[in-house]
């Protein structure tokens, strides 16, 4: 009997050790696996960031770039503005062609070696790498030449009168179309320089702009320019977000704004009333 009892103790005491051991492994299974796939979140997460220089004040244009101006930030890869500096060797010592705000990302479009600055700032050197300078008459250049600058971005609106067809007959339909959006001004009339001070009557004359686009984009909107007209839509220095917009036709705008919609009058039976030959409508009260 007493045999029996320690048989039975003995074998539960093996079978508790080997669930002790079955329960480690598990555990340290399950650590491995937890590690593995925090390993790869943290790759995902690394490879959809890149570190940007971004200004730590506000640097006025025709300024030497230093180390004590700019720190690194990590930012979304969408959110990284075209040419965007990661290395402070790369600028240090460059001059700002454009005033750069605080919190903005450093971009190698708003910077010129000291050499650009001091010989020459004629548009092919001011224009960026695999882009063209591309002028762009504006409807409403008037009202914006004062308040823009080169450096600045800005979007660029076309309004256009486009073909449809409704019951069989072509009409046109005005239709507002979101082109581009923050777009690099490289001159504003004929000044190239941020900084420049123009007087009223200079103002007065400008009738254009100067824009940076790729070159099928330059294409467009020459395509665009020829069939209606281009609005300019300012944006903020800190904002490179290019968002999904729709083109907006009278259809939109009221699904948008349902209280523009005309109200529909009740219809109000009525009966034929003569009087001699001429033939009239009463209403029928209700």
């Amino acid at each position: 009997m007493q045999k029996q009892k320690l048989i039975i103790l003995i074998a539960g005491v093996v079978l508790g050790l080997i669930a002790v051991v079955m329960v480690s492994s598990y555990i340290k299974d399950m650590e491995k696996t937890s590690k593995r796939e925090a390993a790869k979140a943290l790759e995902k997460l690394r490879d959809n960031q890149a570190v940007v220089l971004v200004a730590n004040r506000d640097i006025p244009a025709n300024t030497p770039i230093q180390g004590s101006m700019v720190e690194a930030s990590i930012v979304p890869r969408e959110y990284v503005q075209p040419q965007a500096a990661t290395s402070l060797d790369r600028i240090s010592g460059m001059l700002t062609v454009a005033p750069i705000s605080r919190g903005e990302q450093v971009s190698l479009t708003k910077l010129a070696s000291v050499g650009q600055t001091t010989k020459h700032r004629d548009l092919s050197s001011l224009t960026p790498p695999g882009k063209r300078a591309v002028s762009v008459i504006a409807e409403n250049i008037s009202e914006v030449s004062s308040l823009i600058r080169p450096g600045d971005n800005i979007d660029l609106i076309a309004v256009l009168s486009m073909p449809k067809e409704i019951e069989g007959k072509k009409v046109t339909e005005q239709t507002i179309i979101p082109a581009f959006q923050n777009v690099l001004i490289l001159a504003v009339g004929q000044e190239t320089d941020s900084s420049a001070t123009l007087s009223k009557s200079q103002k007065e004359k400008i009738n254009q702009i100067t824009v940076a686009l790729g070159p099928t984009e330059a294409s467009i909107m020459t395509f665009l320019q020829d069939q209606g007209k281009i609005r300019i839509s300012l944006r903020s220095a800190q904002d490179s977000v290019v968002e999904k917009a729709q083109p907006v036709t009278w259809e939109s705008v009221l699904q948008y704004l349902p209280s523009l919609k005309p109200k529909e009058e009740p219809e109000v039976e009525t009966i034929d009333i003569y009087r001699g030959t001429n033939k009239g409508k009463m209403p029928i009260s209700q």
